[in-house]
């Protein structure tokens, strides 16, 4: 099975990076963000590049598209 790291989505708030990898974890997901100490630079950088990653495995990707649709939280 191919256990591929892909970057999710990204975010610009670090409260609501923090928010949605919880609720994943919570939920049993694997994931983990990157970024989060560049985020306060943001302005400096360009913004497809820049913000907060959210990590997930490709092959749980669908699923936990889902299952953030089916959150009533977000």
């Amino acid at each position: 099975m191919d256990d591929k790291i892909i970057v999710y989505t990204t975010f610009q708030d670090p409260l609501e990076a923090n928010i949605v990898m919880t609720r994943l974890k919570d939920a049993g997901f694997n994931c983990f963000l990157s970024g989060e100490s560049t985020a306060g630079l943001r302005t400096f950088f360009d913004p497809s590049i820049s913000g907060i990653q959210l990590h997930v495995f490709e092959n749980e990707a669908d699923e936990i598209s889902k299952f953030l649709a089916d959150d009533v939280i977000l």
